[in-house]
């Protein structure tokens, strides 16, 4: 008997065969992207790295989740984490990226059913982003990305039990430039991820969500740059700020430091989280 293609399974193969077409346009596109020389602007926002480049990023990733469930429960998380990626220039409009990330996740809880354990999850992705349209006058640079990434977590209720979801993403990224020195990095996605909440079983939920930011970027001197911004990429019930700052020893590498705080009201979960991520980024070639 035929097989037949699941929901699931239909949406992941488009996503799957959507990112293939993507990378192949991109690679076949001949056209340079406008010329920054500064390496803090260069590899941020909507631009690509050039033809033959290759950037290594590494962070280090904290997070504190504090959640309240049903105004008599309450659940709060304490999350170590790092991250390693590559990203590859290909052609001159289009980048490859690679990354894992993974977190050991300390729970706490007060009157939830069933005993929690801490838990241990692991994120490989893989990704492309094509620069469509360079910055002119008002009209901004813009790049499509989507990228498509492994979820695989250990269950808080069973440590020998793990579930795996396939997360697609897409959507598209923005740059204006404010004078020589000021960008404002805007972003919208559409993704199919999981959501930070409990529903009466206590189980994960998943929800497909737009998300969306907006970055203010200042390139203080040659060699340092601040931002600030908003964005609901944590969950789709959440809204959250943060900073930015970055620091060029030389040309080749970057270290970053990247902080905030986002909150939300759910229908059965009040939240809110605070991050803080170090990074480094080298520029390899």
């Amino acid at each position: 008997m035929k097989k037949i293609m699941s929901h699931r399974s239909k949406s992941t193969f488009l996503a799957l065969a959507f990112f293939c077409v993507m990378t192949f346009v991109g690679v076949s596109t001949a056209h340079a992207q406008d010329d920054i020389v500064n390496p803090l602007l260069s590899t941020t926002g909507p631009n690509v790295l050039g033809a033959g480049s290759i950037q290594w990023n590494n962070s280090l990733d904290y997070y504190y989740t504090y959640s309240s469930v049903f105004q008599d429960s309450y659940m709060s998380v304490n999350a170590f984490g790092a991250s390693t990626g590559l990203r590859f220039g290909v052609g001159s409009r289009a980048e490859l990226t690679l990354d894992v990330a993974g977190s050991y996740n300390a729970l706490k809880t007060q009157n939830l059913n069933g005993p929690c354990v801490n838990t241990k999850n692991f994120n490989p992705t893989v990704g492309v982003k094509l620069l469509l349209a360079d910055n002119r006058g008002w009209l901004p640079q813009v790049a499509f990305f989507t990228h498509v990434g492994m979820a695989i977590d250990q269950s808080r209720y069973n440590p020998t039990a793990w579930t795996s979801m396939v997360q697609p993403e897409i959507g598209f990224m923005f740059r204006n430039h404010l004078g020589s020195r000021n960008v404002l990095d805007y972003s919208i996605g559409y993704s199919w991820n999981r959501e930070s909440g409990y529903n009466n079983n206590f189980e994960s939920l998943f929800q497909n969500q737009i998300q969306y930011s907006v970055f203010y970027r200042r390139l203080v001197s040659d060699r340092f740059m601040t931002g600030v911004g908003v964005s609901n990429a944590n969950s789709a019930q959440r809204l959250g700020g943060g900073f930015e700052f970055r620091y060029l020893p030389n040309p080749d590498l970057q270290l970053s430091l990247i902080a905030g705080a986002a909150g939300g009201i759910g229908k059965e979960a009040n939240a809110i989280q605070l991050y803080t991520l170090l990074g480094a980024h080298w520029t390899l070639r």
